[in-house]
């Protein structure tokens, strides 16, 4: 096992200092630097269902049709997924980038809690600077059009996939996108030390025309990752540089995966605080006379307690859709992702919200514990005094 140690992820001052250099280095070295081979990966994810049945999905295989297997690397062995994604290969179409007309790879993912992804594949053009690679980027980001196609595509793939989709109801509102420039090869060969001394990511990643200062590029390329001396990941909020001479997409994928996850986990926060809401509305309602309304505190009861049980089941399965067993190297790049993306703010949002439903639930079974309590009082009190009538009307 290949065990990730301190001195693979890129993150001492003493490299921040030695890698970044002064402004004036930036703008001499950064138009001779270009891209030899690689690609821009723009991922547009949905929640489309309640669940999606991936056996299924798969069964109804068509070409390039597959499971999400990552590589074989040892370090790989620290993540395992419960239930690998599926994905498939859809029709592409023409974007006009870079001045020209690319054509652009359509990948639709599946994963088996309600979230599908469609990624789009552009591949960077044979020495493409990295001056226009932020130009591009810029642009990618700011057109909606992408957006709707990409939605377009979600909604054709939703209908396509029939009963695979279980309570299929695509959200508009609750949607995330993620953007990745993916270098396999640079028009030379260099490590990442040098690299970082030829070229400043930050305007790239931060889409800017503009260099940023000191303290911007220090927190923007603070999440930096290295395994061997010619490769790196830099994670951050909305994308990711990934410097990858093997042409392996294991970081992408769990990147995306991460995304995926974290759409998941929004959507379900924002579902129980309608819940929660709710639950405040009817207490009232049933609260006065309540002895009367015994029947409408059960069934609220009811309610409550398929939320809760529900809202458990699927955010403990979004949680347990990948399970980190080591703190190796891919796995730290996920696990800074999650990190990053504010994943354990969501799951402490949702865990906070999920026990104060649960407290309701407690303080409505007590109240109809204590209804039921008088309730028998009452009768006994009435079965007594019909005896007591009784009583006098046999000795009258």
């Amino acid at each position: 096992m290949k065990l990730y140690h301190q001195t693979a992820e890129i993150n001492s001052a003493n490299f921040f200092n030695a890698s970044m250099g002064q402004n004036n280095v930036y703008c001499k070295h950064m138009n001779s630097l270009s891209i030899d081979k690689g690609r821009i990966l723009v991922y547009r994810l949905f929640d489309v269902a309640h669940e999606i049945d991936l056996a299924t999905m798969e069964s109804r295989a068509r070409k390039g049709v597959k499971r999400l297997r990552l590589s074989k690397h040892t370090y790989m062995e620290a993540l395992e997924f419960n239930d690998p994604p599926v994905s498939l290969e859809l029709d592409g179409f023409a974007m006009p980038l870079f001045g020209k007309e690319l054509t652009v790879c359509v990948i639709a993912k599946a994963y088996d809690f309600g979230v599908i992804s469609i990624a789009f594949d552009i591949t960077i053009p044979h020495g493409t600077s990295f001056e226009a690679l932020e130009t591009a980027a810029i642009s990618l980001d700011m057109d909606e059009l992408n957006h709707i196609i990409a939605r377009e595509y979600c909604h054709n793939l939703v209908k396509d996939l029939g009963d695979a989709v279980i309570d299929p109801y695509i959200k508009d509102e609750f949607e995330e996108e993620y953007m990745i420039f993916y270098i396999e090869k640079l028009d030379r060969e260099m490590d990442a030390l040098e690299f970082f001394k030829k070229y400043d990511p930050s305007k790239l990643l931060l889409y800017e025309t503009r260099q940023v200062s000191h303290y911007a590029r220090a927190e923007t390329l603070k999440h930096r990752f290295s395994y061997y001396p010619d490769d790196f990941v830099v994670v951050h909020l909305d994308n990711a540089l990934v410097m990858e001479p093997s042409g392996s997409l294991d970081i992408p994928d769990l990147l995306e995966f991460a995304t995926a996850q974290i759409l998941e986990l929004r959507y379900y926060d924002n579902v129980l605080d309608k819940e929660m809401a709710w639950i405040y509305s009817e207490i009232p309602k049933n609260k006065s006379a309540s002895i009367f309304k015994l029947r409408n505190y059960e069934k609220l009861a009811k309610k409550i307690i398929y939320t809760i049980t529900d809202l458990t089941a699927v955010t403990e399965k979004v949680d347990n859709a990948l399970k980190v067993t080591e703190d190796v190297y891919y796995a730290k790049i996920y696990k800074t992702a999650m990190i990053l993306f504010q994943g354990k703010a969501w799951e402490d949002s949702i865990r906070g919200k999920l026990a104060t439903v649960t407290d309701a639930y407690k303080m409505i079974c007590d109240e109809i514990s204590t209804n039921k309590g008088h309730i028998l009082e009452l009768w006994i009190i009435i079965l007594i005094v019909i005896e007591i009538i009784l009583l006098i009307v046999i000795e009258w």
